[in-house]
């Protein structure tokens, strides 16, 4: 199983770096410590929903309690009155008068209840002696159960559920009231008539949902000790939903009277308390999607206070990123550079901080160091002049041989006239080729040498060899360099021939393009393997202080030789090479000829 690699945070670039200590240190952080004030902000919002609801039930369950206690004491207060129990005894009678002084009492007191007590809509009291009084709003109905019911309790308070009667100044409208039997004060199991107070039910409702819930946020139920429905609020539940049993065995068995109930997929937090004058419960069930939309423009604000250190936090790393690793890596790519022997690289100095001293100094440096090697560079280029001149006061001794030899042979077998033309043409390439000191020339008297030279391997080589030579006319005059076209023209005979070709051809051409001259060697000798291609063309353009031999070690001299001379971007290269032969190309810039070449002798 081959084995993974290490990574270690020292592996990693400078920008790498500085991004993964801000995610680890500042934006993560950032991010879990704002997910967990959100989740306990969230937290201390719905306890304080919670208490704020549970105090505003405990005040609506306790005006509510204080309600019905009220209705109870007018029930208390009425068995207990004389006048009650004059008015409602069968034996002795009443006379007429005193019957009007007490049912005058009676209904003063109704009166006062009912008008400083708006919820309450009628009073009734129905002697079984036949006397009655009814105040408030006049209802018709049926309430037979009821009063079966309250006939049942023989005495005790009966409180109804919500029940329809039609009113004769409103309408059909709902009630809910409290029915009593008025027993004899004497004779306790004695009745003596049948009290009726009858409450506004949507008065109640209001009183239930006021500032426990807004409009669609839930409802609130009054349950009684039964468990049967006795009011629901205006506010109607999804499906029209009533309490069930679970529910209220949830809401006992918990300790604080606070569950969380599905209805409809929905869930709902419900709340329950108990009116201990009734033994009401009064449960109340408020939608948890509703209630964190009113906590929604805190929980924006608490995204907002994120959001902006977050951005902060991206600000402040850019800011780390452009003004220090920025630089820093401006200062490493322009090192580069300068590795690479570009010594024109420079970094900007636009303030004065550490890193802007740091860019002066680099600058400085690269200045030093280019200076030092134009120095050293000098020195080394008059060496490599005076081995040119060397090299041009030299001569290929098997070339020589064999050019004397043919000449020995051809004097020997022809008459003077023929052996007179090759003496003329190796003298012409012997004043060629000797510099007296001056290594530039110009491109007509570099094409005589490469003439003079392919004239006598011509001779040599016989039909074997066709050569072809040609100048833009214009040309002729163009400075150039010494043995820089001949040395090319020998190499492909030395090392292009291909001797399974019945003609080897060599062609020469200077002429201009894109503002440059072009002097292509092209042969259709045995050209270069893509491997030998690659390594030659690989070695131009550096410059060795320890001299390569044979004929890479000749193109790199030519190659050297111009772009000392000319500049970098002249030089030779190797244009194109295939089975079918071989083009290298010299490239010289074209100014106007200023130095006359080589030196005139005698013919």
């Amino acid at each position: 199983m081959k084995a993974i690699p290490d990574r270690k945070l020292g592996n990693f670039g400078l920008k790498s770096k500085a991004l993964v200590i801000f995610l680890l240190f500042v934006i993560l952080p950032t991010i879990g410590v704002g997910v967990v004030v959100q989740y306990k902000y969230n937290q201390v919002l719905r306890e304080q929903f919670i208490s704020s609801t549970r105090r505003t039930l405990d005040n609506v369950t306790s005006r509510l309690g204080e309600q019905t206690k009220m209705v109870e004491d007018i029930a208390d207060y009425l068995i207990l009155s004389p006048d009650t129990r004059a008015f409602l005894r069968s034996y002795p009678r009443l006379q007429n008068e005193q019957k009007t002084v007490v049912k005058r009492n009676i209904e003063d007191f109704l009166t006062f209840q009912l008008m400083s007590r708006g919820y309450i809509r009628s009073i009734e009291i129905s002697g079984f002696n036949g006397n009655s009084i009814e105040m408030g709003e006049p209802f018709i109905g049926d309430e037979a159960r009821w009063q079966k019911e309250a006939i049942a309790r023989k005495g005790g308070i009966l409180w109804t559920a919500g029940y329809p009667l039609t009113s004769s100044w409103n309408g059909e409208v709902k009630v809910l009231s409290l029915i009593r039997i008025l027993n004899s004060f004497s004779e306790i199991t004695k009745p003596l008539g049948m009290l009726t107070i009858r409450l506004d039910e949507a008065s109640l409702a209001a009183q239930l949902e006021k500032g426990i819930l807004e409009e669609n946020e839930g409802s609130v139920f009054l349950i009684g000790d039964q468990g049967e429905l006795i009011l629901e609020s205006a506010n109607k539940m999804p499906d029209r939903y009533v309490l069930d049993a679970d529910l209220m065995k949830k809401l006992s068995a918990s300790n604080k009277k606070l569950t969380t109930y599905k209805v409809g997929g929905e869930n709902y937090l419900t709340l329950y308390n108990q009116i201990e004058t009734t033994n009401w419960k009064m449960v109340v069930m408020i939608s948890e999607k509703k209630m964190a939309e009113q906590f929604r423009g805190v929980k924006m604000v608490m995204l907002v206070i994120l959001l902006a250190i977050l951005i902060l936090a991206l600000t402040a790393f850019f800011g780390f990123h452009y003004t220090i690793i920025r630089p820093i890596l401006r200062l490493k790519i322009e090192t580069g550079r300068v590795a690479g022997g570009d010594f024109s690289a420079r970094v900007p100095v636009d303030s004065r901080d550490e890193i802007s001293e740091l860019n002066r100094k680099f600058n400085e440096m690269v200045m030093t160091i280019q200076q030092l090697i134009e120095h050293k560079y000098k020195l080394e280029l008059r060496e490599r002049e005076s081995e040119l001149k060397l090299m041009q006061n030299q001569m290929d001794p098997h070339f020589l041989y064999n050019t004397l030899d043919m000449i020995r042979w051809t004097a020997r077998l022809e008459q003077a006239e023929q052996s007179s033309q090759l003496i003329e043409m190796l003298s012409k390439f012997f004043r060629a080729s000797v510099n007296n000191g001056n290594y530039q020339t110009t491109l007509r008297k570099e094409m005589d040498l490469v003439q003079a030279y392919l004239y006598l391997q011509k001779y040599r080589l016989g039909d074997k060899l066709f050569y072809s030579l040609y100048v833009e006319p214009g040309l002729e005059e163009t400075v150039t360099l010494k043995a820089t076209i001949q040395p090319l023209v020998e190499n492909a005979i030395k090392h292009g021939w291909d001797k399974t070709k019945s003609v080897n051809r060599i062609e020469v051409s200077a002429y201009t393009s894109g503002g440059t001259i072009r002097i292509d060697v092209a042969d259709n000798g045995k050209g270069m393997r893509p491997e030998r291609m690659q390594e030659i063309a690989a070695s131009l353009p550096r410059r060795r202080l320890d001299r390569l031999h044979g004929h890479e070690g000749a193109l790199q001299n030519i190659h050297e030789r111009l772009s000392i001379f000319f500049g970098q971007e002249y030089g030779l290269e190797i244009h194109n090479t295939s089975a079918e032969g071989t083009v290298i190309r010299i490239t010289l810039p074209m100014p106007e000829a200023e130095i006359p070449g080589g030196e005139e002798h005698g013919q």
